[in-house]
């Protein structure tokens, strides 16, 4: 039973310390994407012609 639920633990792990970092990684860069819309929308303009 206990190693049943060491396997678990060990093949959950790196999935839960990947989505622990990403989330971090998003907190700190979002002032950044908050900039880019900026420049989006003129290169959204022009495909219109």
């Amino acid at each position: 039973m206990l190693k049943k639920i060491l396997l678990v633990l060990m093949i959950l792990a790196p999935s839960m310390l990947y989505l622990y970092i990403v989330n971090r990684e998003d907190k700190t860069e979002a002032p950044a994407e908050q900039t880019v819309p900026a420049s989006q929308p003129a290169e959204s303009q022009t495909p219109d012609h």
